[in-house]
């Protein structure tokens, strides 16, 4: 039979308060539950032994004593009910960020009237990172993550709403932009490369781009199309990124394309502090343009990029809603 889970007991010198915090408070990070007084556990994972081993040397380094066990099943306790150990301890802060998240909701009422869109995102950014934080502790999904994230996409959804109602054109015939030449500047990063997705994948899936030299007059030839621009016809437009243009524009609704936006805009207006996934994304997507020879050979790599960050994005959707 196959170990399941881990079990980890330690003591610490009283006199040690310090320490006893410190070591409470790792454990914690684990996302590990008592069993008993002065027993831990986990799920029987890689990552989660090494790190209880970790901690073990440190235990032992501050003059303590620790163990781990690793074993099928505990005497006594069925493994749901040790299941339910684990979701009576996540669910409250899922609960926590669902409470604020609500109250935040409820603010972007005012928005019409001149709500600072800027501060609400920064809010909404920093409720989502403790959301991913707390996920990953999440061992056994109850579906209180499920409904923290239906909360906190409903905020996104509010605060892209009010630039859209004052846009034109914010629906358009996808048969009209077929076999086009879309056009752009040199030199593509995250909103370029991430629009030129969107228009190969959903709105044009024979478009041809062209990109323009630096300082090279913009001479467009019938049926070609600017964007990422000044003169694009999609491009930025109040609080909006292209990306999210063309997802507004051409009414893109496809599972993942809304985190996809946010993951996208994160990178595009280069904040200070990005959350892990962005920060991973930009990572790849330096390295794509460090690799490649030109712009379209840097494009070819990025969709297949984009390609695998949609599938991870819709899969996480899907699995959210069943």
């Amino acid at each position: 039979m196959k170990n399941k889970w881990i079990l980890f007991s330690y003591s610490i010198p009283a006199t040690n308060a310090k320490a006893r915090m410190r070591i409470w408070r790792r454990i914690s990070a684990t996302g590990a539950a008592q069993l008993k007084t002065g027993l831990q556990i986990l799920p029987n994972r890689e990552d989660l032994l090494e790190n209880i081993t970790w901690l073990i040397g440190e235990v032992n380094s501050l003059g303590g004593e620790a163990i781990a066990l690793q074993c099928a099943q505990v005497e006594g306790m069925a493994d749901q009910q040790i299941e339910q150990l684990f979701q009576a301890q996540i669910d409250p802060e899922f609960e926590q960020i669902q409470i604020e998240a609500k109250a935040l909701l409820a603010t972007t009422d005012t928005l019409g009237d001149g709500g600072n869109v800027k501060e609400l995102s920064a809010a909404l950014r920093k409720l989502r990172k403790r959301c991913e934080a707390v996920r990953e502790r999440d061992f056994f999904p109850s579906g209180a993550a499920a409904k923290t994230l239906k909360v906190l996409d409903s905020i996104s959804e509010r605060l892209r709403r009010p630039e859209q109602a004052d846009l034109p054109n914010a629906r358009l015939d996808r048969l009209q932009y077929q076999g086009r030449t879309w056009v752009t500047r040199a030199r593509p990063y995250i909103d370029r490369l991430g629009s030129a997705w969107l228009i190969q994948r959903f709105i044009d899936p024979h478009a041809r781009f062209r990109f323009l030299r630096a300082g090279e007059t913009v001479n467009l030839e019938q049926g070609e199309l600017p964007f990422d621009m000044a003169m694009g016809e999609f491009t930025h437009q109040g609080e909006l990124i292209t990306f999210e243009v063309l997802i507004r524009d051409f009414a893109l609704h496809e599972p993942g394309l809304s985190k996809m936006s946010e993951l996208v805009k994160y990178i595009d207006i280069q904040e200070s502090a990005l959350p892990d996934d962005a920060s991973l994304f930009k990572t790849l997507l330096d390295g794509l343009i460090a690799i490649s020879a030109d712009d379209h050979q840097l494009l070819e790599r990025a969709l297949l990029l984009f390609d695998a960050l949609h599938a991870g994005f819709a899969k996480r959707v899907q699995g959210e809603t069943t």
